[in-house]
């Protein structure tokens, strides 16, 4: 149990920290790094507090890849999905929730010019930091996230096998990176508990779209297993 709900409040943390800082920034339009960082940071934050408890997953696709590597056996697997969806689900809800007092602060008052503008107006407007991609891309779209869900899912496969490595530095980093890159093309999910809580509240395309994330995301981390399994042979495990 312990396991499970680490998984739930690392994915919380990292949902929570990651759409928020794109949703209370819409006023003031957030920078691709601020986002990234907050991604990453918030990643980083997580795993080096639940890291030692689940191993810091927070991501169904990194699951999958531990499971078909034997790091993870196919039972928790399961209830590791269950409770990263659960947390990205309550994560999106939270910050639905503070939509109404982002609407009262000074900068939105002062970008609205006083104007008054409802919670679901603002949300049909602004999102709640979901994911998505142009018409017509959705094959560039999955190509994105694929081949960067299986660089992300590698290298975090790889520095955790090793000692005396800040694997959650490095993986934070790792994903702001990515995010970075695939920020104005697919939203950079990499993650499909990520990528399908915010669409569950907004809805229209970005839950249409959704499928394109969950199918890449999970596909990048099953290959991602594959080529760990490559590279960590005879690598023992960190102590």
């Amino acid at each position: 149990m312990r396991k499970y709900l680490a998984e739930f409040l690392g994915t919380f943390i990292l949902v929570f920290v990651g759409t928020g800082s794109v949703v209370y920034s819409a006023a003031t339009t957030p920078s691709p790094l601020t986002v990234a960082l907050a991604f990453g940071l918030a990643l980083a934050v997580a795993i080096y507090a639940f890291g030692h408890i689940s191993g810091g997953h927070f991501n169904p696709a990194v699951s999958l890849s531990m499971a078909i590597q034997k790091r993870l056996t196919w039972i928790e697997f399961v209830g590791y999905v269950i409770a990263q969806v659960f947390g990205a689900i309550v994560a999106s809800a939270a910050v639905y929730g503070g939509v109404a007092a982002y609407l009262k602060s000074p900068t939105v008052t002062q970008a609205l010019s006083g104007q008054k503008m409802s919670v679901s107006q603002f949300v049909n407007l602004a999102g709640l930091g979901q994911t998505n991609f142009a018409d017509g891309q959705t094959l560039a779209a999955f190509l994105f996230e694929l081949v960067l869900t299986f660089l992300f899912i590698l290298v975090i496969s790889i520095v955790t096998k090793l000692a005396n490595v800040p694997a959650g530095i490095i993986i934070g980093l790792w994903l702001a990176a990515l995010i970075i890159v695939a920020l104005p093309i697919t939203g950079g999910a990499f993650n499909p508990a990520r990528a399908l809580a915010p669409a569950i509240f907004v809805q229209g395309k970005a839950l249409g779209h959704v499928w394109v994330y969950i199918l890449a995301n999970l596909l990048g981390g099953v290959l991602a297993a594959f080529a760990a399994n490559f590279f960590n042979k005879n690598v023992k495990e960190e102590a």
